[in-house]
């Protein structure tokens, strides 16, 4: 009987299957501490290699694990059954970008920071900024709902979908949404797959929602005693109604651990660190910087 390689090569060619040691290796991991090598690694470049691989995995009972930048930190991609490591990172293209309805077309392994770069080069902006963005894939990101520091005021990745191309564990192509912004249709198919970790099915398109970047950006830092004085700080910016774009506290232990890292001299003093970015018009953004400096007085 031919091996599971020799099936898969039959069905999609040499170049999109391997079995090799060292491709084994790198697809049986994500950057938890864990892994399990799949039987075989398989790099998918299009749809409708996606799909042949689904369908001959299900009438065959093979487990699969869908994987794109692997740079999550839980194990969500690592092949733990083995089976069939099915890999998007070559479904890289951004096939379109419209600024007439202020949206994005893209392959699953587009990379976030990428994409971000791209449409800045217009003067737009795709809000999402994940710690990995300069490296995690935008399937990635859907299948993880993914966001950041800026989710506080822009929302994370289930706020940016419209639309979906999906393989779902049959082979089935079913598409989702669209390129309308707002869309209350019928079921929401789109939330439900943005999120889904990759258990509904495979995402080999997306159509993501773009809006204007803003002019200008500026940040407060601020020092306080105790990580409670800091959180009251919190509380008096968002009470006098203010709506940062960031806004991150660092405890002692986290100041402890930079202070060790980066030295004493370039990090701040005390038990607890604020930082709040704001963003807008630059006259507006002046004026509330000064605001939040005398909040966190």
């Amino acid at each position: 009987m031919a091996s599971l390689a020799d099936q898969l090569t039959s069905l999609l060619g040499p170049d999109r299957v391997s079995a090799t040691q060292a491709d084994i290796a790198t697809h049986s991991t994500d950057k938890w501490f864990a892994s399990n090598p799949p039987e075989v690694v398989v790099h998918a470049e299009s749809t409708a290699e996606v799909s042949e691989v689904l369908r001959f995995a299900n009438a065959n009972r093979i487990p699969v694990t869908p994987q794109g930048s692997r740079v999550g930190y839980v194990g969500g991609c690592v092949p733990l059954q083995g089976g069939i490591a099915l890999s998007v990172a070559r479904m890289n293209k951004i096939k379109e970008i419209t600024l007439a309805d202020g949206v994005a077309v893209i392959e699953p392994g587009v990379i976030t920071g990428h994409l971000q770069n791209e449409v800045r080069k217009l003067g737009w902006f795709y809000p999402p900024d994940p710690a990995s963005l300069k490296e995690c894939s935008l399937g990635g990101n859907i299948a993880t709902n993914a966001g950041g520091p800026r989710c506080l005021k822009y929302g994370v990745t289930r706020h940016y979908v419209l639309g979906l191309e999906a393989v779902l564990a049959d082979g089935s192509i079913v598409k989702a949404g669209g390129r309308c912004h707002k869309n209350k249709t019928g079921f929401d198919l789109v939330g439900l797959m943005v999120g889904s970790e990759g258990m509904l099915g495979v995402v080999t398109e997306a159509t993501l929602r773009l809006i204007p970047h803003p002019p200008m950006r500026a940040m407060l830092s601020a020092g306080f005693n105790s990580f409670a004085e800091a959180a009251n700080a919190v509380q008096r910016i968002l009470g006098s109604g203010f709506l940062p774009s960031a806004l991150e506290i660092a405890d002692k232990f986290t100041l402890r651990a930079a202070r060790e890292y980066l030295g004493a001299s370039v990090t701040p003093e005390g038990d607890a660190h604020l930082l709040v970015e704001i963003d807008g018009q630059a006259d507006s953004v002046k004026g509330e910087i000064d605001q939040l400096a005398k909040l966190v007085e």
